[in-house]
């Protein structure tokens, strides 16, 4: 486990510009491991996370992510309504678009 969060937190530095504020474990890990901090990150116990994974966190993360989006559905807003566009013409029997001059065809009896 020390070595997966060691190599996340490298990882973490590579692509994040912001910086690990903590190492979040869950509570059991916590207590089996005990540890106070990882390569100067603190490590503090999150209800949210299951056992034997941990989250990195800092100000770039996703944590709380479900809020946010739950307050952005509810919040109200104006949809711009448009002009209806301009009607298409109906296509009749008595002209098609997949024939070309369909009245000038001969008329056949024996067509169904």
């Amino acid at each position: 486990m020390l070595e997966n969060i060691v190599n996340a937190l490298a990882h973490h530095d590579q692509t994040c510009p912001m910086p690990a504020q903590a190492i979040l474990l869950s509570h059991f890990d916590y207590e089996r491991f005990g540890w106070e901090e990882v390569k100067g990150v603190p490590v503090q116990a999150a209800d949210d996370i299951q056992p034997e994974r941990f989250r990195i966190q800092c100000d770039g993360s996703a944590n709380g992510i479900e809020d946010a989006v739950e307050d952005f559905i509810a919040a109200p807003r104006e949809l711009p309504v448009e002009a209806p566009a301009d009607p298409v013409p109906a296509i009749t029997p008595a002209r098609t678009p997949f024939v070309e001059d369909f009245d000038d065809l001969p008329v056949d009896p024996y067509r169904w």
